[in-house]
């Protein structure tokens, strides 16, 4: 159906105002990285908008995103509660418990956008996504080739590093759904993609996250699989010799080094010698973890309990001393993390997300495999790390379900 200006309601639209939206979503994503403090402010004001204009609309969101509305406000309410109820304030000294206020209310308020842009389908949807995408990669290449100039050496960079390289894996997935979902074989189109994603590479292989690689390749073939592209085997093809050619002239620099330093942090943990390697320091983590759910299995330990945990079991020289440390910041697992914070309810809450965000992808007609793409990259990113630590992650992450829970290309022929 044409757009024409007039809701299925008769009431009179504001073109200006979903525009507006729009385009301050772009904008919200591209200063994301680069300037991180004005892409909240920005983002919390078209939020707003967002809401401002659905109100307005008065349209009714499909059954299926007003079940992923409410999934998400209830895994953030109960985030909210459960920090509040722990500090016993609003204003928690800890940065950790305002890092997860912060969060918890960019999922609420992201709720008000992706509610908003689920009622709408205007014909330039398509194209500005494409053209979201690109420029949104170039941004990420240009952030991180500043922290690349700044911080040469890998043990220099912050954690910003590794969040590059997921946000690059979201982007790219997000693009290359796209693609596979449309149908058209422009080889203009490919070239674009293969543009992108070898972008997306270039920024984990400088970052030499590991996860984030394979994250990459698993997704990609993931996507591939469940497609429905006639002619797959030139797509398998041409991805297979553009990843074999980069991956034979980076190995040397970059891939098996990292793949050295990984067999030898194994190898230390195991044999007891060094434990507060990268990924040593990992399992001491994930360990600790599990010590704090099986003392607070349903409403897990919060920030204190879960110190005072971890502090008796490297008192007891059941944990390493590194676990400690980090242990104040994150648990290096998205749902490790939860459920010693808040229990099996929070982590059966952050299931929930995915697993609706998943389904809501899945039964999309197309199937919609952008969105799919970027939930397996947050996911798989989870593995190792938590994304929802960072508030810039996480507000890629809620304007990407904006923009994707109701893109519906063109088929072919059409």
């Amino acid at each position: 159906m044409k757009w024409n200006g007039v809701n299925s309601d008769g009431i009179a639209k504001t073109p200006w105002l979903e525009w507006g939206v729009y385009g301050l979503v772009l904008v919200v994503l591209l200063l994301a990285m680069p300037f991180p403090s004005e892409a909240r402010k920005i983002f919390y004001f078209v939020c707003g908008l967002a809401g401002i204009g659905w109100a307005l609309d008065r349209k009714r969101p499909d059954n299926e995103i007003l079940f992923l509305l409410a999934v998400l406000a209830i895994f953030a309410l109960y985030r909210i509660g459960y920090t509040l109820m722990e500090t016993k304030t609003f204003f928690p000294a800890a940065d950790a418990l305002q890092v997860h206020l912060s969060t918890a209310n960019r999922f609420l308020m992201g709720l008000l956008l992706i509610g908003y842009l689920s009622t709408r389908q205007p014909p330039f949807h398509e194209r500005w996504f494409q053209a979201l995408c690109i420029t949104l990669m170039l941004s990420l290449v240009i952030a991180a080739g500043h922290e690349l100039i700044l911080q040469q050496e890998r043990d220099e960079r912050d954690q910003r590093a590794t969040i590059f390289s997921y946000e690059a894996v979201a982007v790219s997935f997000a693009y290359f759904g796209l693609q596979l979902m449309r149908q058209i074989g422009e080889r203009k189109r490919w070239g674009l993609l293969a543009c992108v994603s070898l972008l997306a590479l270039g920024i984990i292989l400088w970052s030499e996250t590991r996860a984030a690689l394979l994250c990459f390749f698993i997704g990609g073939v993931l996507l591939l699989a469940l497609s429905a592209r006639a002619r797959k085997w030139k797509i398998w093809g041409m991805a297979s010799l553009l990843m074999a050619v980069v991956l034979v002239c980076s190995y040397p620099y970059l891939v098996k080094p990292r793949l050295m330093e990984a067999y030898s942090d194994i190898t230390q943990y195991a044999s007891g010698e060094n434990r507060a390697t990268s990924i040593g320091t990992r399992f001491e983590l994930w360990r600790g973890s599990v010590m704090v759910l099986e003392q607070a299995p349903l409403w897990g330990g919060g920030y204190q309990k879960r110190a005072e945990i971890i502090s008796e079991a490297v008192a007891q020289h059941r944990l390493d001393p590194v676990a400690m440390h980090y242990s104040q910041v994150n648990m290096h697992n998205e749902l490790l993390e939860e459920l010693s914070l808040r229990g099996v309810v929070g982590g059966v809450l952050l299931l929930l997300v995915y697993f609706t965000v998943a389904v809501l992808g899945w039964r999309a007609a197309p199937r919609n495999l952008a969105l799919l793409g970027v939930v397996f990259a947050y996911v798989f990113s989870g593995l190792t790390d938590v994304l929802f630590f960072s508030r810039e992650a996480t507000m890629l992450f809620i304007t990407l379900l904006a923009v994707l829970v109701r893109l519906s290309p063109r088929q072919e022929g059409t």
